[in-house]
């Protein structure tokens, strides 16, 4: 291959294509590194939603999967932990809209 093919190839190739095992090796560390911290971060979240049966413990899983993809790098916008809290509420109240859902509200609005 002459130098104006191989300029081409790496042009057309994904950064992961063109690195070693290492470099994947260490951004497959960097990687789950972040998803742990946005884990633990959300874990720690949930511990001011009440986990209890019912429409209350929807809204916690609910609340996890949301939070998660907006803490993630392909999150369309940037959300707080209220913004998502609120959005899962206001869904869940389309669907049962006699149920009374319990969080820490000062929590939450600290989180802005």
């Amino acid at each position: 291959m002459n130098e104006e093919e191989n300029k081409a190839r790496r042009a057309n190739e994904t950064p992961e294509q063109g690195m070693g095992n290492f470099e994947k090796h260490m951004i497959d560390i960097a990687t789950s590194d972040k998803s742990k911290k946005m884990r633990e971060k959300v874990k720690e979240e949930l511990k001011h939603i009440p986990d209890r049966p019912g429409h209350q413990n929807e809204l916690r899983m609910i609340y996890q999967t949301r939070r998660m993809h907006s803490l993630g790098k392909r999150a369309e916008s940037k959300q707080t932990a209220k913004e998502v809290l609120e959005e899962c509420i206001s869904g869940l109240k389309d669907d049962y809209p006699n149920s009374q859902f319990d969080y820490d509200e000062d929590f939450f609005n600290k989180c802005g």
